[in-house]
């Protein structure tokens, strides 16, 4: 996994900026299309996100493969609407499958750490670099264009796959009032939970038990939320992730599910919930309250307790900022500001995790009954 990011340029004083930006641009295009020219294939799938169209260009048939199954509900919903201009379209490729040149990319120390995540950020150029993996993702927010190349289709990490281009949403979803965050979320049509919490806390198991119920799943892991103008969450990923002795312990009948059962000894496991539940998942849905769970394996049943906001903003605002990378002093204030409009609580989740869907229903109909 990636370690603290760090700033970084291409090496370009601040005065040739304009024209420094403008051959990056241009590199990226020329990558772009030598991919495109290589396959004699470009392909353009189509997303709902926040009320917008984002459009996929892959020029790689192998990265589109690995990328796409995680977005399979904003593909359906994007099929749904008549919207017929692209808000964003995101160019996507790789070299390896491909044999097209690598785009400019950020000078980097020799010595970087395995993971290393170098950022920059320009008047209207947002980037992330990944080294490691050589994995470039920029946002132009002038030009309303993204781009994402990595080295190699064929060697993208588990999570990658799960959660493709996350820093391009971020930055783009930060600009439309969203703000992507590091929870998971489940609900009905009308009202749904946040789910926050570190690693390993519980918010998987709880997200990924309620398939199989009448609860809607929104997305484990990384999810948008809005404030205005009312709370309300947005689906990214139609995948999920969780430890595998969680599925082994709490979720054995997912197993045959996994995308990635015979990797559990090195990954997380993997299951794109679309794939199997294809009337389960959700675009969104408006927020009634965050849920902080813990996993209590000593006792059976699982409750609904009293939690401090302070304590709700600890389990999301931390975690948040250490897996987004690039987030900001902005990305504390919304965190606080969604901390204090909606209900705070916690959830002690029990051994007995095919009750927690109904733990949720109930939890969701007095929140309900107390606003009516």
């Amino acid at each position: 996994m990636a370690t603290a990011p760090c700033t970084v340029t291409f090496g370009r004083h601040a005065t040739d900026l304009a024209g420094a930006q403008d051959q990056r641009l241009a590199g990226l295009a020329e990558s772009f299309r030598a991919a495109g020219d290589a396959t004699d294939e470009i392909s353009v799938e189509r997303l709902w996100i926040s009320g917008a169209l984002v459009l996929l260009r892959f020029a790689s048939r192998a990265l589109r493969e690995r990328l796409l199954p995680a977005f399979a509900r904003l593909a359906e919903a994007a099929e749904r609407e008549s919207a017929t201009a692209p808000t964003l379209p995101v160019y996507l490729w790789d070299s390896a499958s491909t044999g097209a040149h690598p785009p400019p990319r950020p000078r980097v120390p020799e010595d970087h750490a395995p993971g290393a995540l170098y950022h920059f950020f320009e008047p209207t150029l947002r980037g992330a670099y990944q080294p490691g993996s050589e994995t470039l993702s920029m946002l132009d927010f002038e030009g309303g264009v993204a781009w994402h190349w990595v080295s190699s289709a064929f060697d993208q990490s588990y999570w990658e796959q799960a959660c493709p281009i996350r820093q391009i949403l971020f930055w783009w979803l930060g600009a439309r009032g969203y703000l992507q965050v590091h929870g998971a979320a489940i609900g009905t049509p009308t009202a749904g939970v946040l789910l926050v919490g570190k690693g390993g806390s519980g918010k998987s198991t709880v997200a990924l038990a309620s398939l199989g119920s009448d609860l809607l799943y929104a997305g484990d892991d990384y999810v948008a939320v809005t404030l205005e103008p009312s709370p309300r969450v947005q689906s990214l990923y139609s995948s999920g992730k969780l430890e595998p002795e969680h599925v082994h312990g709490f979720l054995p009948d997912l197993l045959p599910l996994l995308s990635n059962i015979e990797r559990l000894e090195s990954e997380k496991a993997v299951i794109y919930v679309d794939q199997h539940f294809p009337n389960q998942t959700t675009s969104g849905f408006p927020l009634a309250a965050v849920l902080v769970p813990r996993v209590c394996p000593a006792q059976r049943e699982s409750r609904i307790i009293e939690t401090s906001r302070a304590a709700a903003f600890a389990a999301l605002a931390p975690s948040t900022m250490l897996q987004l990378h690039t987030a900001g002093s902005d990305t504390w204030t919304t965190m606080a500001e969604l901390i204090e409009r909606v209900p705070c609580c916690g959830l002690e989740v029990g051994s007995d995790v095919g009750a927690i869907p109904e733990v949720i229903n109930d939890f969701l109909a007095r929140l309900s009954s107390e606003l009516s």
